[in-house]
């Protein structure tokens, strides 16, 4: 008889932790002394969207994934999902690990609770790596994403979601239905759900749901940021424009703009050679 095994990422650890009475689960790479880089999943992700660039980076930093409240295998918050509620949660989580100062890098929904991250807590933040979000997003791509949310409450098998998930993102070929299980839990009805609460919430709220309300008050913040900051578009992403990838980067002191290659919006999956190139480039030229 062996213990049950929790799936541990490639050439890294998985690990739970208490944030103040709340379970959270993280994946980290690399030694406890090294500069510390945390990376914030995007909405319906989970912290394994990060495990190319975890275990790129694992050789000379100490990188911390969190599965963000309510998403993965953590704990969800009292809060409605939002990027202030998320932030909040940000620090705690870090202070169990002694950190002080980190570079975050942050995809979408992780993307803009970096941001607020970064100018609530500037001492916290050296550096911030976002990944295709700013503080003006494109309508039909936010709809595509909130429509597959709404459209899959639960599938029959993993194959079965397999089959909508490479519908849904085209360039990432061919789904393996057996990694699934790192975004699916499978039900005492034999179903499997997501790993997160955001399409149950947005099919209750219906038409009514109004997703730019995240995006408010998020240029202000961007524009109090003061390290270094990388801003990463997916060259064919239909939710961040080229123009709006410019202004956020025009908005943010100092910040530098680069295009991830043969990517759309989740650029660090459609193109992981890539994203981890820039953003270890990035990093390298600024300790923080």
């Amino acid at each position: 008889m062996t213990a049950p095994r929790h799936d541990i990422p490639k050439g890294g650890r998985s690990g739970f932790v208490d944030v103040e009475g709340r379970q959270v689960h993280y994946l980290e790479w690399g030694p406890a002394a090294a500069p510390a880089v945390v990376c914030l999943h995007g909405g319906g992700q989970t912290a394994y969207m990060y495990e190319d660039l975890g275990a790129a980076l694992g050789d000379r930093y100490h990188v911390l994934a969190p599965d963000l409240p309510g998403h993965g295998d953590s704990d969800p918050i009292d809060e409605s999902v939002n990027r202030r509620a998320l932030a909040a949660t940000i620090p705690p989580f870090l202070g169990g690990f002694g950190l002080q100062r980190v570079a975050l890098v942050g995809a979408s929904l992780g993307g803009m609770t970096s941001i607020t991250v970064g100018a609530s807590n500037p001492d916290l933040a050296g550096a911030i790596v976002l990944i295709d979000v700013g503080h003006r997003l494109e309508e039909e791509g936010v709809r595509k994403i909130i429509g597959f949310m709404r459209a899959h409450e639960s599938f029959a098998s993993l194959d079965e979601a397999a089959a909508a998930i490479g519908g849904y993102l085209p360039r990432r070929g061919n789904v393996r239905s057996e990694s699934l299980t790192r975004n699916l839990r499978k039900r005492d009805d034999g179903r499997w759900e997501w790993k997160h609460s955001l399409g149950q919430r947005l099919r209750a709220e219906g038409e009514d749901s109004n997703w730019r309300d995240i995006l408010v008050g998020l240029d202000e913040e961007a524009a109090a940021l003061r390290c270094p900051v990388l801003v990463l578009r997916g060259a064919f992403s239909d939710v961040l424009s080229g123009e709006g990838a410019e202004e956020v980067a025009a908005l943010i002191p100092g910040a530098r703009l680069e295009t991830v290659e043969n990517a759309g919006h989740l650029a660090a999956g459609d193109n992981p050679h890539s994203t981890v190139r820039l953003v270890s480039a990035f990093l390298d030229t600024h300790r923080w």
